[in-house]
């Protein structure tokens, strides 16, 4: 153990690894379980380039995501540094560039590492000499897994499913349909869809097609639909003219770009269908909004009992053997639920309930416990003094 002296029994200093230049999913999978790690009474810290969701750490920015090798050995000794100045127990990174930083830097101070792989991490050559992500690690979905015990060659034993985790009782409080309308200014009986999450990367092929190719479709079969597009710290260049040229197309206004927001829980209780991936999806259904998932890699469809496995699967859409966009049963799956409030109803109610069960993020932060454990245990540290269970 790092010379640390935890506040209370059981107490330990955690160090969050990030590497991201906007707002990402892992960014609040990580500021959702500090949060928790933080009302158990565990101190916190969180190291990242860039941070825009309110934590309950101290943050440090650093440049994590700067990937040339004199950057990184001056990461890895101020990571060092960091670790020993401050008694950090265990550190967990959340990227691959997190990983490779808090790998060396972890080894210097025989501290242990638990990384999370929240994507598919590409099988760079370091891969094949060595596992820079630590003692154990955990991802997100089956997919996510599969591919890191088949492509990465990572060891199965060590190699954990701990899925997204989201605060479902904050999320149930959201405000209704009505009311969520009343404070943004929003018509009260206009069918309104929300597409949220980001638009670069990968997912700019996502919000392109729904807006270019799905909407239209979508204002045919129901006339007055507004989709509120809800994001873009970054998006491509060409997406305000798209906006405005599909309004001019339709004659009104059936697109609004809000652009990113640091709350987008006011915009999913506005909406009648949320259009969402990852983790977007996940905080929808939370909230007990119907959703179409549709990601970077493939279309899941209406998340219901049926489709339950496979969202799970992908991560609603994110991670599988990418699939051409599919803005035609993007526009059916929509148009499905707004023509059938019933089924709407019923999609909504099914979806909160799986969400509360599934991806509870103290159900996340129990299983992580006991990976946190296996990681201080392993580095021969008395996890069972640090980390007791509380099952």
């Amino acid at each position: 153990m790092s010379g640390a002296s935890p506040g209370r029994s059981g107490a330990v200093h955690i160090l969050h690894v990030l590497s991201q230049h906007e707002v990402t999913g892992a960014e609040t999978y990580a500021a959702t379980l500090i949060a928790e790690q933080a009302r158990e009474g565990h101190r916190v810290t969180i190291v990242s380039d860039t941070l825009n969701t309110a934590v309950d750490a101290d943050y440090l920015p650093m440049d994590i995501g700067r990937r040339d090798y004199p950057q990184r050995v001056r990461n890895v000794f101020a990571l060092r540094r960091l670790i020993r100045s401050r008694g950090i127990d265990l550190v967990h990174a959340h990227s691959r560039a997190a990983s490779w930083v808090a790998f060396f830097a972890t080894r210097l101070s025989r501290i242990p590492l638990v990384s999370s792989l929240h994507i598919l991490q590409s099988p760079h050559l370091s891969a094949r000499l060595f596992s820079v992500y630590g003692e154990e690690m955990v991802s997100v979905s089956r997919n996510v897994r599969a591919h890191a015990l088949q492509v990465l060659g990572l060891p199965e034993e060590r190699m954990h499913l701990v899925r997204n985790g989201v605060d479902v009782e904050r999320l149930a409080r959201a405000p209704g349909r009505a009311e969520a309308r009343r404070r943004l200014g929003l018509p009260a009986e206009v069918p309104i869809v929300v597409l949220v999450g980001r638009l670069s990367g990968h997912r700019t092929k996502v919000a392109l097609s729904v807006v270019a190719e799905a909407l239209p479709l979508i204002h045919e079969r129901v006339p007055g639909t507004l989709l509120l597009v809800v994001g873009g710290m970054k998006m491509p260049d060409e997406f305000p003219a798209l906006v405005r040229a599909i309004n001019r197309r339709v004659g009104a206004e059936a697109v609004r770009h809000v652009g990113h927001q640091r709350d987008v829980v006011p915009f999913d209780a506005a909406a009648d269908v949320v259009v969402a991936a990852g983790r977007s999806a996940i905080e929808a259904l939370a909230m007990g909004r119907a959703v179409v998932a549709t990601g970077e890699a493939c279309h899941v469809g209406v998340v219901c009992a049926e489709t339950a496995d496979h969202a799970m699967r992908t991560n609603f859409g994110d991670f599988a053997r990418d699939q051409p966009p599919a803005p035609d049963r993007v526009a059916e799956d929509v148009v499905a639920l707004l023509a059938d409030p019933c089924r709407r109803a019923a999609a909504a109610a099914w979806g909160q309930a799986f969400a509360r069960r599934t991806y509870d993020v103290r159900r996340t932060w129990r299983q992580l416990r006991e990976v946190y454990r296996r990681a201080l245990a392993f580095r021969a540290v008395d996890a069972r003094t640090l980390l007791p269970s509380t099952a």
